[in-house]
């Protein structure tokens, strides 16, 4: 059994972000009910450094 971790994440915009940092997905999908479109990234320590990164400099403004 596999101990990797896998994230939704339906923030387009963040997602956007993530792709011009060089962190990519693994998949892609439409929820079902919803019809909202998301990305499957797998969780590393370079998913969450950019995405705290990110989150960072979004609470800042810039």
């Amino acid at each position: 059994m596999s101990n990797k971790k896998y994230t939704y994440n339906y923030d387009i915009e963040e997602c956007n972000q993530l792709f011009k940092r060089g962190v990519f997905p693994i998949g892609c999908g439409k929820h079902d009910k919803t019809g909202n479109v998301f990305h499957v990234f797998c969780v590393n320590s370079r998913y969450l450094k950019v995405l705290n990164d990110i989150r960072f400099l979004n609470s800042q403004g810039t």
